[in-house]
């Protein structure tokens, strides 16, 4: 393996386990060659003793299940539409109920802050998706003046990506999600006796030829 790879695997410090939140699917993967990172003040795993060719293929060819760190924030009440316009470069006055549009926040200065996928799970009801970033402060400080309501609904992501990733969600779901689910379509689904948000996103690079489509979920509260 290149050194190149997950490359902070040779360089780490001992961190107390209680500092970050942990992921309530830890203990499906994490082993003894288990290196953590933290990320939207969320541990997550950047090396996990994988052989990292045959986790290419199995992308590739197959599926792979991420536990990913990404924060889900909600914008809630009379005033999300506008408020949600004030924050970020994107007009959601005609986003529907169940769909997902790329959203970028800027400083006063044009800087790019923070660039995430925004969703609208129902009437004057938004979550966004961030990165690494201290995002909810930021919005709570740029709400004075608007009824919303800006808070951590509590929702672990899961990313699943590959060529079966439709077959796995269609068995999941009991036939209630398959390929006619569009890009950036969005919705609740059960899953295991669970209620699961679930949103379908896209990603291509042109110049490299590289194509990647894939499912989000979002459990709520962590798996039962």
């Amino acid at each position: 393996m290149s050194n190149s790879i997950h490359s902070d695997r040779l360089n780490t410090v001992r961190v107390g386990a209680r500092r970050f939140e942990q992921s309530p699917f830890q203990d499906k993967w994490i082993n003894t060659a288990t290196v953590m990172g933290v990320y939207a003040g969320r541990y997550y795993s950047v090396f996990n003793g994988e052989d990292v060719e045959e986790g290419y293929w199995n992308l590739r060819r197959k599926a792979v299940l991420y536990d990913v760190p990404e924060r889900p924030v909600e914008i809630a009440g009379p005033d999300a539409e506008r408020f949600i316009e004030h924050v970020f470069a994107r007009k959601v006055a005609n986003l529907k109920t169940g769909r997902g549009r790329y959203a970028i926040a800027c400083t006063q200065d044009g800087h790019l802050f923070m660039d995430g996928v925004l969703f609208k799970l129902g009437e004057r009801r938004y979550w966004y998706v961030q990165p690494d970033g201290a995002l909810e402060t930021w919005l709570l400080a740029h709400k004075v003046g608007f009824d919303v309501t800006v808070s951590d609904p509590r929702s672990r992501v899961l990313q699943i990506q590959g060529p079966s990733s439709f077959a796995i969600m269609r068995e999941a779901t009991k036939g209630a999600i398959d390929q006619t689910m569009g890009y950036f379509h969005s919705g609740f689904f059960r899953i295991a006796g669970q209620e699961v948000y679930v949103s379908r996103t896209f990603f291509r690079a042109r110049r490299r030829t590289v194509r990647s489509s894939g499912i989000t979920c979002s459990m709520w509260g962590g798996p039962t």
